[in-house]
């Protein structure tokens, strides 16, 4: 924890901006000194620390049920069919990913990369998707894939972003020690004021 604390404000250039606390085992808070700041962090997308998503959100003092549970993802969309290839058919898509904030389409330039780029938020209690089924008119369903950037360690058992195999609540094997020893997730809080 304290090593995440010291290293996030170097990863955000904003060495002298910035100042971390500790509030419990799992959950941090940082305050900025600009608001602008924050909200360059917060733009973003997902922020990692030790290959570990980090879910971070602006202090609010009445939190709403989902708070610190919703992760901004770029997300991006492989093997769209050739006559669905829209802006509306890819945001259509990406909602079944999560809530979709902005498609990064236009038909008006080459797309030379094979894929379209989607900011989501994605409720970090739902299992990622590898790829998305979508029937064609004919039938025929194809497999839109789904890769999420800046998003490396997740469960292999239950695709959750939330702990690791070892500590996957699905397996029986480790139940116990999922109740005993919590879930291996980062949150944080963001405030901004003078320090």
């Amino acid at each position: 924890m304290s090593g995440m604390i010291l290293d996030m404000p170097r990863v955000w250039r904003l060495y002298s901006r910035v100042r971390g606390v500790p509030l419990s085992n799992e959950r941090f808070q940082f305050v900025f000194k600009y608001e602008d700041d924050l909200q360059e962090v917060l733009n973003a997308g997902a922020w990692m620390y030790d290959d570990w998503s980090m879910v971070l959100e602006k202090w609010v003092e009445s939190p709403p049920a989902d708070y610190l549970q919703i992760l901004p993802i770029w997300i991006r969309l492989r093997n769209i069919p050739v006559n669905h290839y829209t802006a509306e058919c890819i945001e259509k898509i990406a909602e079944r990913v999560g809530v979709v904030k902005m498609v990064l389409f236009d038909p008006s330039k080459l797309n030379h990369l094979g894929f379209e780029r989607v900011l989501v938020w994605f409720d970090i209690s739902k299992a990622l998707k590898n790829f998305v089924p979508v029937k064609l008119p004919s039938d025929e369903v194809v497999h839109v894939g789904v890769e999420y950037e800046r998003v490396r360690k997740r469960c292999f058992q239950c695709k959750r972003l939330t702990h690791d195999k070892d500590r996957c609540p699905i397996s029986p094997l480790n139940r116990q020690k999922v109740v005993t020893e919590g879930f291996n997730q980062v949150a944080a809080r963001l405030d901004f004021s003078t320090y």
